[in-house]
């Protein structure tokens, strides 16, 4: 409310319970009463009589006192709103600076606020006001940077999906050229086996038809001659001539047991995983740098295996890309998968007739930079010359005659070199000398759509 009370606190409460009216009533005489105050007060004294001036009432019912009860439900309203006094039901206009408060002019003449500093509570409002807004800035800028986050990672959670699912299919895709091969060698293993079945069986079905054959007619010679012996002596002396004629005919040589007609089981079970294993490296190849997409710059374009880059048509600038720390944003490049601490490591790249490329190791400190200080080591080729660069060394031109097709780069970490070198005739182009601390990762970069392509490996089997 914009006025102060006129009214005193105390005239706004009930004399029996000495709080504000709730559910006043009037009684006859004037006086007004909570409604169950004065009930409960008639009860006790058993007379419908006024507490304060005794006069008995005619009804046990007396009527509300709307009025009052809307005062006090405004009061109350103003009271919890913290516009007016709870003590003195005064506006508050003033603030405490000690107590840092709000308070009425009849607050800051009692003995709590003696000696204490105020103002105006619109200035005391508007000056905090003002600091609240101050407040507000870093709280905004805050709110606006962790929007801008959670739209990155939005996109983050969006590309991840996408990663799955395409890798989820390309791994699908990759064992079912495994599972081809497979079926492949088994359907080719169990018709020879099946073959060998029939050939060996057939040849021992015929052995065994020329044994019937021959068991039939030396049963019927034995049965013949059996039956004459049974003859009188007469009839047997008649037919004796043909019987030992019968009996003496040329007979089959006896059988002998045959060598190798058993299925040759050693053949399609011994070490058959081996054998399959040992087939499957001409369908198979090894790559000893897998590049790494998600550091592409968003002009390069790698293919299926992460083993080519070419420079191809930009991506949308959309905020993953361009908020994602490991991608590429100053250089048109990519990283290789794997980073180096130690050891020896080499790797080959068909550059061919690409016009402007460059290979070498960056540092994982390097990575997160944009301009590169340091932690860069590469072999560039761009505008017909062949340069060694670093950016915390000076330029070399090497005099190189002929165009180099192929690549190798080799990198000796403990020794802290970096060589590269035509893999053709193991000539060597330049080497870097510097004592390495960071982890390196294999470093490609290109302008052209001609792809550069790291070559896989020869593979090989021994057994020891």
């Amino acid at each position: 409310m914009a006025f102060s009370w006129s009214v005193p606190s105390n005239e706004l409460s009930c004399s029996i319970c000495q709080d504000t009216f709730k559910d006043p009533v009037l009684l006859p005489c004037g006086h007004s009463f909570c409604k169950v105050c004065v009930q409960q007060w008639w009860r006790t004294k058993q007379v419908r009589e006024c507490p304060v001036c005794k006069t008995v009432s005619s009804t046990n019912r007396p009527p509300r006192n709307l009025v009052l009860k809307n005062l006090c439900e405004a009061f109350l309203l103003e009271v919890e709103s913290g516009v007016v006094c709870r003590q003195h039901a005064e506006k508050l206009k003033l603030y405490c600076l000690d107590h840092r408060t709000p308070v009425c002019v009849v607050c800051r003449d009692s003995n709590e606020h003696r000696n204490h500093s105020f103002t105006p509570v619109d200035e005391a409002a508007n000056g905090s006001r003002e600091d609240l807004l101050e407040n507000l800035k870093p709280l905004r800028e805050k709110v606006k940077l962790f929007n801008e986050m959670k739209v990155s990672w939005e996109k983050t959670d969006e590309e991840i999906r996408n990663q799955a699912q395409d890798t989820e299919e390309k791994i699908r895709n990759e064992f079912d050229v495994l599972k081809v091969f497979l079926q492949t060698e088994e359907r080719a293993r169990i018709a020879a086996l099946k073959q060998e079945n029939e050939i060996k069986r057939a040849m021992v079905k015929n052995k065994i038809a020329v044994l019937s054959r021959e068991i039939n007619a030396m049963e019927s010679t034995i049965k013949s001659i059996e039956g004459g012996l049974k003859e009188d002596d007469p009839t047997f002396l008649f037919k004796v001539g043909d019987l030992k004629k019968e009996a003496q005919r040329p007979l089959m040589e006896d059988p002998k047991q045959m060598t190798g007609a058993l299925i040759d089981v050693g053949k399609y079970l011994g070490n058959i995983r081996f054998s399959v294993w040992y087939k499957m490296k001409y369908l198979v190849s090894f790559t000893p740098v897998i590049l790494n997409p998600n550091t592409a710059h968003r002009e390069l374009q790698l293919s299926e295996g992460l083993t080519n880059v070419k420079c191809g048509p930009k991506q949308p600038l959309n905020v993953l890309l361009h908020t994602q720390p490991e991608r590429m944003h100053q250089h048109r490049s990519v990283l290789g998968c794997e980073g180096f601490s130690s050891g020896r490591h080499s790797w080959d790249v068909k550059v061919g007739d690409n016009q402007v490329w460059a290979l070498g190791v960056m540092a994982q400190e390097a990575q997160m930079k944009g301009d590169l200080l340091s932690g860069l080591w590469m072999l560039r080729f761009s505008h017909g010359k062949f340069t060694a660069f670093s950016p915390s060394c000076a330029v070399t031109v090497l005099p190189l005659k002929d165009r180099l097709q192929k690549v190798r780069v080799h990198l000796d970490w403990d020794k802290g070199k970096l060589t590269f070198l035509n893999p053709d005739t193991a000539e060597v182009v330049h080497t870097f000398t510097h004592t390495f601390t960071d982890r390196l990762f294999p470093y490609i970069n290109t302008w052209k759509e001609r792809p550069v392509k790291i070559l896989p490996l020869n593979i090989s089997v021994i057994v020891t």
